[in-house]
């Protein structure tokens, strides 16, 4: 991003000699006027100042996909694809972190309810000991059809119903009519599911992401193995035939249909439906979206939408879309394309299908009976489609329940998705050893993805305007992150400097720093009030994500989905300013104030690169991550690092501070 863009008009300055007190360290209502004023013009070849950190990101996600698709392009045998699909699927594994063993799943069918065609059982299974997932099972009628039947899966999509949802339903009442039998289950956080927390869905789902993300993991990990605790359940009935297995589901339904059958060979046919679009394309339209949909550096090791397909490949697969859906239809478009590519230089297009309904997002009945017809294909169920009634949806949701009580956590003895984050967060914290100086910076680095000082650009930066106030030098400039974002400062300098300089960053922006820039003046030090990537000036995104009380999430996610980390992103922020100060006042060593969101960027950078920082200084610090997980207190994704408890905690970082 070039910076020339971001030159401010004089007009917004506005703060003339004549208007601020003699000595500035003595009116912090004048220097929070000075440090508020707006340094960033909008033109039009930049952009609003307040999507800078996004269109950085932007850019990023396009080269990433861009080397994604060559990669795909490159795949033109059997042999090159499946060394692909090796890589890819360890990768993928990686992210989702470690997966249990498999334990009883001391399943119990807790009612029967006989239907025209079909029966439903009511299921309740522990994909993990004590860990309750409830489901339907929907079977054919063996007067019509005999068994063993061919077994589908269907995932749920977001629905505060989950599986009760008549539409979802539907899915299974297709299928039993046709022959096959259907398992739908609660996803977590929703129907009989809720995690006791008081949010449910997609914000249930955020809250469980952000927590597990500290630990290695991500809420896809737990969906992906109910997913497979729920396929394992399904193949044992004496019923199904576990060599005819398919999976088809909606929205979060379609992301778990994706997952599911990129990672479990037993699924030989697929049908996502309102979910297949591209990352790039879902991320411009209407931002990343909830925590299962993004799994830790997914975009860096080449896994795009169309990849969850080409994990399949040559396997029949059919893409069910809706041309108005939010999901981009552009995007399942150019996935599709670049899907079919594959398909057809392995001599196998015949096995990939895509299914368009002039609609919004939603589990729309075309949808639904084109991946009926499609599994009934593929896995053999009946030759001429059978179409009950539009009418005829299962069990009404007010009797759909399995548990007594309508929710797991009320049977005795039953345990949360956050039980089972404490006890990892416990585990890694007996298991962490204390570590050495030097390797809790390597794995800070590492972690944060932090480049070391000497391989940041020195930062391009922009003298906006100068002025004398009081014996002050104020000073007004841009400097152009490593990132491509500018960072708006005001860098302060009395006439006698007394003690070394102070870099000052609040999460709020440099307009919440009067007090403090007051302070240091006084102690005679130069101070430098920035603005970081995301704060202050650029603190602002294209969309809000989900349940966000700040507007750096979204973009937080972005840069998870490329292997980073916000945390990481404004470290390097604090490096390059960190010594541009020390260079502008000839000092080797500068003191870092940090308040608010800065403060995890703070202890990172200190910990990095100690040499550069006299000391640190901390204000309005967020919860520490161990309670976060350990207390179920607040924790934004801005603020995480995939995987840190696994090598260090707040704590840790604090042992080391200059």
């Amino acid at each position: 991003m070039c910076v020339k863009p971001f030159i401010a008009c004089a007009q917004v300055f506005g703060l003339c000699a004549a208007a601020l007190a003699a000595d500035l360290s003595a009116d912090t209502n004048r220097l929070e006027r000075l440090l508020r004023q707006p340094l960033l013009d909008v033109p039009a070849a930049g952009g609003a100042p307040e999507l800078a950190l996004h269109r950085a990101l932007t850019s990023d996600l396009a080269r990433a996909g861009a080397v994604i698709r060559a990669t795909q392009q490159a795949l033109s045998d059997p042999a090159g694809l499946a060394a692909w699909q090796r890589q890819t699927r360890a990768a993928c594994l990686a992210a989702l972190g470690d997966l249990p063993p498999r334990t009883p799943l001391n399943a119990r069918v807790t009612a029967t309810h006989s239907r025209d065609g079909y029966r439903i059982e009511k299921v309740l299974f522990e994909s993990r000991p004590q860990f309750y997932v409830t489901a339907l099972l929907f079977l054919p009628d063996p007067a019509r059809f005999a068994p063993p039947y061919p077994g589908l899966l269907i995932p749920c999509g977001h629905s505060g119903e989950g599986k009760a949802l008549p539409g979802y339903q539907r899915g299974g009442v297709l299928a039993a009519a046709n022959g096959m039998a259907a398992l739908i289950y609660d996803p977590l956080d929703q129907g009989e599911r809720l995690q006791g927390l008081g949010k449910g869905g997609v914000h249930g789902h955020n809250i469980t992401g952000a927590k597990a993300a500290l630990l290695g993991w991500n809420t896809a990990t737990f969906r992906v193995w109910d997913g497979f605790r729920a396929l394992d359940y399904l193949a044992g009935r004496p019923e199904v035939d576990a060599s005819r297995l398919g999976c088809l589901g909606n929205s979060g339904g379609g992301t778990l249909t994706a997952y599911l059958s990129a990672l479990d060979d037993r699924l030989l046919a697929a049908a996502p439906s309102c979910y297949i679009s591209s990352l790039q394309h879902v991320c411009a339209a209407i931002g990343p979206q909830d925590a299962e949909q993004n799994l830790f550096g997914q975009l860096g090791f080449g896994l795009e939408h169309a990849g969850w397909l080409l994990l399949r490949a040559p396997r029949p697969t059919c893409v069910c879309a809706a041309t108005r859906d939010f999901f981009p239809i552009a995007g399942t478009h150019q996935t599709f394309a670049e899907v079919r590519g594959v398909y057809e230089r392995l001599q196998a297009a015949d096995r990939l299908a895509l299914v368009e309904h002039d609609g919004t997002h939603g589990w729309a009945e075309p949808l639904r009976v084109a991946s009926i017809r499609f599994m009934a294909r593929w896995l053999g169920g009946a030759a001429d489609l059978r179409l009950p009634p539009e009418s005829e949806m299962g069990l009404p949701p007010a009797e759909a329940n399995v548990t007594p009580e309508g929710q797991v956590l009320r049977l005795e003895g039953a345990r949360s998705v956050y039980d089972l984050l404490r006890d990892e967060a416990a585990r890694l914290a007996a298991a962490r050893p204390r570590q050495d100086a030097a390797a809790l910076r390597a794995a800070v680095r590492r972690r944060a993805v932090i480049r070391p000082l000497d391989a940041l650009p020195h930062p391009p930066t922009l003298n906006l305007r100068t002025s004398q106030e009081g014996g002050v030098t104020v000073r007004e400039v841009a400097l152009l992150s490593a990132n491509g974002v500018p960072l708006p400062a005001t860098f302060l300098t009395p006439a006698a400097r007394r003690a070394p300089p102070v870099l000052l960053a609040d999460g709020r922006g440099r307009g919440c720093t009067a007090a403090r820039v007051a302070a240091a003046l006084a102690e005679g030090r130069a101070v430098l009030a920035v603005d970081l990537s995301g704060c202050g000036e650029t603190d602002g995104a294209a969309h809000t994500f989900y349940g966000a009380s700040n507007r750096d999430e979204g973009p937080a996610v972005m840069a998870y989905l490329l292997g980073r980390s916000l945390v990481g992103i404004r470290a390097e922020d604090l490096l390059q300013c960190a010594r541009w100060l020390a260079t502008a006042c000839g000092e080797p060593r500068v003191e870092l104030h940090a308040a608010e969101r800065s403060v995890i960027p703070a202890l990172h950078t200190a910990v990095a690169e100690p040499e550069l920082f006299a000391a640190l200084r901390l204000a309005d610090e967020p919860t520490p991550w161990e309670s976060a997980v350990t207390d179920n207190a607040p924790l934004r994704f801005a603020d995480i690092v995939h995987g840190a408890l696994q090598d260090y905690s707040s704590a840790d970082l604090k042992r080391l501070l200059p």
